[in-house]
């Protein structure tokens, strides 16, 4: 009789993935070179060494055959006293959780370790599970065996391979698909990260982050648009991509020549109308006398004193100034409500500190107070959209219809006509597929079905497009016959009440339209902004991400950015209240 016991060996090269042995290098500095020790681990006893420990997960788990302990009777197996295995062979059977193998597989896949979920999470150095601040927490948790950063890092590079093959799967069974491009600056030079929209087979919509790449220094936008493409094209989706949504500026003709269609992130154009507004002298004048006060106070100790003295003298509550980020108008409109808040602690403090040139007049104050009636419009169209749990592109023709309405009703602000007027020019007239995307949501289609124009060309290119399918699957049709088998179903569901917002639009054309259906994840996969929208809209969020990952090493910085954005618990949990809510109708 023989039993069964577990050692490990040095895996076959081809049981790793390329990614893995170019980090295992890393993985040396810390383990050190251990091939040797896998060529003599079958002669050591089970009992006398830490198999794990040496070999950390570089080695897979096999079984070998070996004698069977004397005492046991043949065809039984030794047990204790209740039945159960005994304490070794327990041991022996059952391999122990061990330091630095504390990665669980279940029927959703992977899960991690909670220190390797922090760190992602966060967007911390593994290295810190060696700190003595960590070390201190864990051992107060009741940990006693703790994870070295080798052990971390390792784990981190097998959830990063099985979390690649498992997108990569999912790809693979996508026809339509939206990457968001951010283009961001670090001390390291610019980056770019790439993430995918989709909408699966269940009618669920899905996002994957892909790629976190170095931009050269001199690069254009044919090079950038050309990186993406590369970035595409080793996913495999090249061909499946429709529309790149991005953040940066003069992409529209490089995008176009590799044959997707371009949108400009929904925040850079609010952010673009915005800074319209500053080429209006007045306003220009007061923007620039309150950025001078907010640096003043942020950067001069002894003002931020005086300032603190102030607001205890008159009641106020104790802030610091908030300084506006370039040309954002979000950043700009909370840096102009903390002003106005504190408007009379800040003349007090401007006039001890004898700058007497920073303090706002009343004319400066009226304009300061439109400025920050108008910006609130905007901030009130953003609220909206992220309670939206489904928001496509296919909210942007009603958000800035809503917008340059409530815009207008403040006739007494120049301002806010000055953005109406902005918002009302060509170059923001929405492209034929936005419109289309905004057809296709039975949530706001009357935005646009309601002119007959519109929902005559609406209906032209549905069916247009539809034939075109049938055409492509080789299938015999008369284009006369598509038309008058649809046209009564498009003429019902331009008709039909639209949906309330609270609704699914998703769950709608899974169970409504069998035959038009099949165009809408096309076009409601389309995101509103590269990245999303709790962080887009939301200053705070935005400067946290930054900082964090610029303070990451560029090696790691792609690794990091894909679990973070695939696997870490945060993103989970979004994923989860998504899918919960695309069960309501």
């Amino acid at each position: 009789m023989t039993s069964r016991r577990s050692v490990y060996i040095e895996a076959p090269q081809g049981r790793r993935s390329h990614s893995m042995d170019l980090r295992l290098k890393l993985v040396d500095k810390w383990v050190g070179p251990v091939r040797g020790n896998a060529e003599r681990v079958k002669d050591l006893p089970l009992q006398d060494v830490d198999l794990r420990k040496t070999l950390r997960k570089r080695y897979w788990l096999c079984d070998e055959e070996q004698p069977s302990q004397p005492t046991a009777q043949k065809g039984k197996r030794p047990k204790a006293d209740n039945g159960n295995l005994t304490e070794r062979e327990h041991h022996i059977m059952v391999p122990q959780p061990q330091r630095g193998q504390q990665q669980m597989v279940t029927e959703t896949g992977p899960q991690m370790s909670p220190w390797l979920n922090m760190i992602i999470t966060d967007l911390q150095l593994y290295s810190i599970v060696e700190e003595k601040g960590f070390l201190d927490l864990m051992r107060s948790l009741g940990h006693e065996t703790l994870p070295s950063a080798a052990d971390v890092y390792s784990e981190m590079v097998q959830m990063f391979d099985q979390t690649k093959e498992k997108v990569r799967r999912t790809l693979e069974a996508t026809e339509n698909i939206t990457l968001a491009c951010d283009f961001w600056n670090s001390k390291a030079g610019q980056f770019l990260t790439v993430t995918c929209h989709l909408i699966n087979e269940s009618w669920k919509q899905e996002s994957f982050v892909l790629e976190t790449t170095l931009i050269p220094e001199k690069s254009t936008s044919d090079s950038n648009i050309n990186q993406l493409y590369k970035i595409a094209r080793m996913w495999g989706i090249e061909k499946k991509v429709q529309v790149v949504v991005t953040n940066a500026n003069n992409l529209d003709t490089a995008v176009q020549k590799v044959g997707w269609k371009h949108l400009s992130c929904f925040a850079k154009t609010l952010d673009k109308v915005a800074r319209q507004i500053t080429k209006h002298t007045p306003v220009g004048k007061v923007l620039k006398r309150c950025c001078d006060i907010a640096h003043f106070f942020c950067y001069n100790a002894e003002a931020e004193k005086k300032l603190w003295e102030a607001q205890i003298k008159l009641g106020l509550p104790r802030q610091s100034l908030i300084t506006a980020k370039g040309d954002a108008w979000l950043s700009t409109l909370s840096m102009l409500e903390r002003i106005s808040e504190q408007h009379e602690a800040l003349k007090e403090a401007l006039i001890e500190t004898d700058k007497l040139r920073l303090v706002l007049n009343e004319g400066d104050r009226k304009v300061m107070h439109d400025i920050i009636k108008a910006l609130c419009l905007f901030k009130e169209v953003t609220e909206a959209m992220k309670r939206d749990q489904h928001c496509s592109a296919s909210y942007i023709i009603p958000c800035l219809k809503e917008l340059k309405m409530k815009l207008k009703e403040q006739k007494e602000n120049s301002v806010a006509q000055l953005l109406a007027k902005h918002l009302c020019s060509d170059q923001f007239r929405p492209a034929e597929w936005l419109t289309m995307s905004t057809a296709l949501d039975p949530r706001y289609k009357h935005f646009v079905l309601s002119d007959s124009v519109i929902a005559k060309s609406f209906k032209e290119r549905f069916l247009a497009e539809m034939y075109q399918k049938a055409k492509s699957e080789n299938a015999p049709v008369d284009e006369e016959i598509l038309y008058k088998s649809n046209f009564e179903k498009l003429e019902n569901y331009i008709k039909m009440a639209p949906l309330p917002r609270e609704g699914n639009p998703l769950s709608f054309w899974r169970h409504n339209y069998k035959k038009l259906a099949s165009f809408a994840p096309e076009y409601l996969n389309i995101v509103t902004t590269v990245i999303p929208l709790d962080r887009a809209f939301n200053v705070q969020k935005l400067q946290l991400m930054s900082s964090r990952r610029s303070i990451l090493p560029p090696e790691l910085l792609d690794m990091m950015l894909f679990l973070n954005g695939n696997c870490s618990r945060e993103a989970g949990r979004d994923k989860t209240r998504h899918s919960h809510y695309q069960n309501l109708l």
